[in-house]
């Protein structure tokens, strides 16, 4: 080994967004026990393609972690800004067979009506917009998933029709905004 020289260490950089109520950061181990927890809940994961443990749980973080290597940009952990705690995941994603980038979020069961999923998904877009330069961000919401539909609207979204089998999911209805429609409803 004498006369190797080990390359400067891979540093993945993850902005924190902060807004009124929330931080968006970087994954932390502290992140996985209660992330988990939302994982396991039926009624939290109802429109997530089912339940699983902590090592699924764990598995996705580092996938989500690994999206900021690869893509620039990928789901944060969303913690509440006056307490720390943890309340969920929320960002941009991309996968295999993605028409585009996605807006995503899911919050602990607990803190659901209280507007956080749509605050988190509104500094997503934002970022995704003025920070990539996206021309547009999509999202895919199961029909009877009120709460994402909802948010999608809020948020200036336009409905495009229904998918039957985006990424893993069935039975989506599929929304998108461009950045000239971001841009005449936020002045951004």
């Amino acid at each position: 080994m004498s006369g190797q020289l080990l390359g400067e260490p891979t540093v993945i950089i993850v902005p924190t967004v902060v807004t009124d109520r929330l931080v968006l950061r970087c994954w932390r181990p502290g992140d996985i026990d209660p992330y988990a927890v939302m994982n396991a809940d039926g009624e939290t994961m109802r429109y997530l393609n089912g339940t699983f443990d902590r090592d699924g749980t764990e598995r996705l973080i580092t996938h989500l972690i690994g999206m900021w290597a690869l893509l620039g940009h990928g789901m944060w952990a969303v913690e509440d800004k006056a307490t720390g705690e943890f309340l969920g995941r929320a960002g941009l994603y991309y996968g295999p067979g993605w028409p585009g980038v996605e807006v995503a979020v899911s919050i602990r069961r607990d803190r659901w009506r209280e507007g956080l999923g749509t605050e988190a998904c509104d500094a997503a877009v934002t970022w995704g917009f003025a920070a990539l330069n996206l021309d547009e961000i999509v999202t895919f919401t199961n029909r009877g998933n009120a709460g994402m539909n909802g948010i999608a609207r809020t948020l200036g979204m336009t409905f495009q029709g229904e998918a039957s089998a985006i990424g893993p999911w069935k039975d989506n209805n599929v929304y998108s905004i461009s950045r000239e429609a971001w841009e005449a409803r936020t002045g951004g």
